[in-house]
Order: C-alpha cells, then sequence, then structure tokens
C-alpha cells in the first residue's frame, strides 16, 4: 500500500472529541442563556468545565482545549457585562476568566493524559489477544500447509481485512519464483502490504495483507509491529515444516536403503543357492565322458524341477510383494467355505512334514468372502511355519465363529515369538533370529500374509500359546452373500 494509514485512537476519536467539544458547547449555552439572569458565574464555569472534560475524555488534548477556548468566548461574550464585549466591566471577571481557562486547562491535560493510557493499555491487550490467538492457530495444526492456513485466517480476522496470504520461494531453483502457500479471501496484488517472515536473520517469505474489510481503516505502527511478529512466528513454523520434510524424506531415503539392502541380502542368498544346484545338475547331464545311470539322470531332473520351483515361488513373491505395496492386489471374492479351502491345506502339509496337524473346524461356521487360491497361499504359510518350529509337538488349526467374523488359529508350541518381534515379524524381509536357528527364507512369506488378508478385509496377528509356543490369529468376515456369487474387487 503506498500510503499508510491508521487504525490508531487519533482518528475517529478525535473527530468525536471535537463534535462533543462544538455540540457540547452550543447545547449547554443555550439553557444557560435562557436562565442568564438567575445563573451564578460559578454555576455557568462548572457547566462549561463539564463540557471540556466529555470533548478530552472523547478525543484527547485537542478537543479538550478547543471546548476550554470555547466556553471561554462563550463565557466572556454571554454571561459577562457588557454582553457580546470581549472586555468585561468589573476587574474581578478578568480573574474569573483566567482561572476558569487554566482550570479547563489542567482538566483537559489530565483527562487526555488519562484517555491516552487506556488507550495504549487496550492496545497492548489486543496485541496479546492477537498473538495468543496466531500462537493458537499455529499449534492447533498438523501439517505445514494447515498450519499456514490457520495464520492467514487468523490475521484476516483479527485485522478485518478483505484478503491475506503467505508467499513463499517457489523451491525450483529460481532466486525470483514464489507461490502463494496460503491465502484467505482476496487474493494480494503487487501493491498490497508485505511484511517479510524472518527466521534466524534469513528472509523465508512474507505476510501479505489487503485492506478494505468491513471493518478495517488501514494500518499504524502498532497494527504493523503485531504484523512483523505474526510474520517472524509464521517464519518458524514455515522452517520447522521444512525441517519435518526434510526428515521425512531422510526417513523414507533410510527405509528405502535398508529395504534394497535387505531384498539383495536376502533375495541373492535364495536365488544363490538354487541356482548352483541347477547348474551342478545341468552340467552333470551335459557332461558327455560320464555315463549317468537313469536313476541319477532322474535324480538331476528332479534337482532342476524343484530349484526351478524354488525360483519360481521366490518371483510370486516378488510380485506379490510390489503389488502390495502398490494396492494393486485383486483378489477374487466368492463366497466359500473355509473348511473346504483349508482341506487341501492341510492334506499338504501333512505330507510334507512329520509334525502332526490337528483340525477342528467345525461344519456349521458360516460361508466368508475370500480369493480362495489367496487364501490358500496364506494358509499354507501359516502352517508351513508352524510345522517349521513346532519342535516335534503337534501343530493345531481351530476356527471359530464371533458374530459376523470368522477366527481361525494356527497354534505351535514351539520357541513362541518375543514381544517385541510380533510385529516386525510382517515387516518386509525381516527374519526372525531367536532360538539359535539360522534365519531362514527371504522374510517376504508373512507380510505377503498379512496383505492379502487385509485385502479381504480381515486382520493377521500373533499371540504367544499357552505353555509355550506361537500362535497365529486370522480373522475373516462372514460373507453377506448368496452361494455361487461372485464379486471381483475393483
Amino acid at each position: 500500500m503506498d500510503v499508510p494509514r491508521r487504525l490508531a485512537v487519533g482518528g475517529p476519536r478525535g473527530t468525536l472529541g471535537y463534535v462533543v467539544a462544538v455540540g457540547g458547547t452550543i447545547l449547554v449555552t443555550l439553557p444557560l442563556l435562557a436562565f442568564r439572569a438567575e445563573l451564578s458565574k460559578t454555576t455557568v464555569v462548572l457547566a462549561y468545565l463539564l463540557v471540556v472534560t466529555g470533548a478530552a475524555a472523547a478525543g484527547g488534548l485537542g478537543p479538550g482545549i478547543t471546548a476550554a477556548g470555547l466556553g471561554f468566548l462563550a463565557f466572556d461574550l454571554l454571561f459577562l457585562r457588557p454582553y457580546h464585549h470581549v472586555i468585561v466591566d468589573d476587574p474581578q471577571d478578568y480573574l474569573s476568566l483566567g482561572v476558569y481557562l487554566l482550570v479547563a486547562v489542567v482538566i483537559s491535560l489530565l483527562v487526555a493524559s488519562t484517555e491516552r493510557r487506556r488507550a495504549q493499555a487496550e492496545r497492548r491487550e489486543r496485541e496479546t489477544r492477537m498473538l495468543f490467538e496466531l500462537s493458537t492457530s499455529l499449534v492447533a495444526h498438523g501439517s505445514l500447509e494447515d498450519t499456514l492456513r490457520g495464520v492467514v485466517r487468523t490475521v484476516r480476522s483479527l485485522f478485518d481485512l478483505a484478503g491475506c496470504a503467505i508467499v513463499l520461494p517457489s523451491g525450483d531453483g529460481d532466486g525470483d519464483g514464489f507461490r502463494l502457500a496460503a491465502v484467505d479471501g482476496e487474493v494480494p496484488g503487487e501493491h498490497d502490504e508485505r511484511v517479510p517472515m524472518r527466521s534466524g536473520g534469513q528472509v523465508v517469505g512474507a505476510l501479505v495483507v489487503v485492506a478494505g474489510g468491513p471493518g478495517s481503516s488501514g494500518f499504524g505502527e502498532a497494527e504493523r509491529r503485531v504484523l512483523a511478529t505474526f510474520a517472524n512466528q509464521a517464519a518458524l513454523a514455515v522452517e520447522r515444516g521444512q525441517q519435518e520434510e526434510q526428515r521425512n524424506r531422510a526417513l523414507a531415503l533410510q527405509e528405502t536403503d535398508r529395504l534394497r539392502t535387505a531384498l539383495l541380502n536376502s533375495v541373492s542368498h535364495d536365488l544363490r543357492t538354487p541356482l548352483a544346484s541347477i547348474k551342478a545338475s545341468a552340467s552333470s547331464l551335459l557332461d558327455r565322458e560320464v555315463r549317468w545311470s537313469d536313476a541319477e539322470r532322474d535324480e538331476f531332473l528332479a534337482t532342476i524341477n524343484t530349484e526351478v520351483d524354488r525360483l519360481t515361488r521366490l518371483v510370486h513373491n516378488l510380485l506379490d510383494m510390489s503389488r502390495i505395496e502398490a494396492g494393486a492386489l485383486d483378489p477374487r471374492l466368492v463366497e466359500s467355505s473355509l473348511a473346504e479351502v483349508l482341506g487341501p491345506v492341510v492334506r499338504r502339509a501333512r505330507a510334507a512334514s512329520r509334525e502332526r496337524v490337528d483340525v477342528d473346524v467345525p461344519d456349521e461356521l458360516a460361508p466368508v468372502l475370500v480369493d480362495p487360491v489367496r487364501l490358500d497361499q496364506v494358509l499354507t504359510n501359516l502352517l508351513d511355519n508352524a510345522s517349521r518350529y513346532a519342535t516335534g509337538s503337534p501343530v493345531q488349526v481351530v476356527a471359530r465363529q464371533d458374530a459376523d467374523r470368522v477366527e481361525l488359529r494356527v497354534v505351535d508350541h514351539g520357541p513362541g515369538i518375543p514381544v517385541p518381534e510380533r510385529e516386525r515379524v510382517f515387516d518386509q524381509f525381516y527374519r526372525l533370529k531367536d532360538g539359535g536357528r539360522r534365519p531362514e527364507g527371504t522374510g517376504m512369506g508373512l507380510a505377503i500374509c498379512r496383505g492379502i488378508v487385509q485385502a479381504h478385509g480381515g486382520t493377521l496377528r500373533v499371540e504367544t500359546t499357552p505353555g509355550g509356543g506361537a500362535t497365529f490369529v486370522l480373522t475373516l468376515p462372514v460373507s453377506p452373500l448368496s452361494p455361487d456369487r461372485e464379486v471381483v474387487r475393483p
């Protein structure tokens, strides 16, 4: 704004004071004139001193002095003989006029001083209230964008502005580039008031205000001081937000590096072992100098076939993990019986492991809405883990219905999972190192299982088995659909 205006007390209050000085003198003079013969000089003086006090209280020293001067002239011209002349007949009247004028000036000074101190106290109270409301707006929001929007709303409301905005560097490497980070009301133009936002001696942006709201008259020195404080506190919020963004980026890079390292460490080991077996078996079959028996050739081919399946599972796991991270897992949901899905999984587990698998799944369980292929994948992984750590004790599979959900528990009595590790076992590439065992697998199985279960609207967690061991608890929603009806999740 090219010409600063003031919101100080002197503007509208000064005008009111002069109106009181002139109007009050006239209003007091008219009834006094009507009873001029019966009134004493003291009564007239007190009446005009009352007007002086009111004018000084309403507008300050200037209106008070004006009222004193008008009262002096009215007292001299209208109530001291000869009337309508400045010269008086009685010399003592000069003393009366002098005393009146002195008292009127003193009263004006005292009242104006009192009003000035009151106005200063009100201004300080208003500034304190503004700063408190700004501080509240700075801490009441989470993200930097929300905080800055709260600041501009607060500033616009407190100053009755037509608009308020915060301008920050664009961050594109161009030192002259700026962007509107937050705006409320009218968008500012080139000639609006701009208050630098300083933090640590550096300007990090600008608070831009547009006067012209319903109750706005402009900006005085006190308002600019408060705006500067607002701007500096907003600068602290900007600096804090930028530091938070940098910290989040550093954490994201650190997590990405951790996952990359874990992926390389895990996958490289699981790739080398099957590739070495395939290479050795294929090289042996291609060696023409050695005459292999049919049994030996079958053994080499079986090794190749087994290791290729192992590599295929690894690749499928990586693809599943990528889909889960991208939120692109697309289960084909059909109404299914949990017992029917579980049956083939249990038969395979019994055939592949020496551990006993006990099943307690009631036939009257309500059907669930699942992708049978994906649920088979989850159950196979859970039973494989339980059999691996069962240490000779039977593995139990127990299912129960609780209202609109079916809960399935896979129970083993192995070494169990320490409490601090219960959530970490579901992290990508994390492999449990407890129990003196060498970590096995890629550390993707349980992470994939939880991702698949969550895509079905269910949950997967781990608890401690009474007496020792681990219990994986899988919950799935009961199907609301009719039999054989299929739903494809978008």
